[in-house]
């Protein structure tokens, strides 16, 4: 399990290179892109749902890891440091060459260590992105989405997923989405308890909804 020192470190960097950013992001730091808006994750709150859904044995650590639609690489690097072989997909080549730079830099720190960290540029709903990481989108033990084009995601997990396949879908909406072809297990109401001031730069509370593939 990732340390508490290791989370604050993660949520450090992060803070680091998001405030150094906010300028040069026309939005701030989030970005518009062809795909849709990237919106930093809370680690903290992930974190939780992590170790919970560890615990309790609904995310398999020895199965692959997928962030489809990464962003800046942070829920990548969180996944690998709790030693979940992790890989994350993203549309935007600017994005892309942050999360490569982010995790090359959490690698030096020490925060990822033996486990796979990976960033690969693509369309998580292309089967072509997956041949380039030479892997099938069925591998995918848990996959990760920050209500970027959720439909369509859980279509495809619900088409091409393995049986109890985790789908886990990060949201500020109260709403809870249901999706054919997936049962909804619960909602996990989470409110992020960092003591780190990167709170400012992101949504302080969310809903990590938990799907599976029937």
């Amino acid at each position: 399990m990732t340390t508490i020192a290791n989370l604050e470190l993660l949520e450090t960097y992060y803070e680091v290179i998001s405030r150094k950013l906010l300028d040069k992001f026309s939005m701030g730091y989030t970005k518009e892109t062809n795909s849709g808006v990237f919106v930093p994750s809370s680690l903290n709150i992930i974190h939780q749902a992590f170790i919970h859904l560890i615990d309790t044995g609904v995310i398999d650590k020895n199965k692959p890891f997928l962030d489809a639609g990464c962003g800046d690489g942070r829920i990548v690097a969180l996944a690998s440091s709790l030693g979940i072989p992790a890989w994350g997909l993203e549309s935007d080549e600017e994005l892309v060459a942050l999360a490569k730079h982010n995790l090359i830099n959490l690698k030096a720190l020490g925060v990822i260590k033996e486990s796979a960290a990976i960033i690969h540029r693509g369309n998580f709903c292309d089967d072509k992105s997956y041949t380039n990481m030479d892997h099938q989108f069925s591998d995918f033990g848990t996959i990760y989405n920050y209500d970027n084009n959720a439909g369509l995601l859980a279509s495809k997990i619900a088409k091409e997923a393995k049986p109890k396949t985790v789908y886990l879908l990060y949201s500020g909406d109260e709403i809870k989405e249901e999706f054919r072809g997936l049962v909804f297990m619960y909602d996990l109401d989470l409110v992020s308890n960092s003591i780190n001031t990167s709170a400012a730069l992101e949504i302080p509370q969310g809903f990590v909804r938990v799907y599976a593939k029937e």
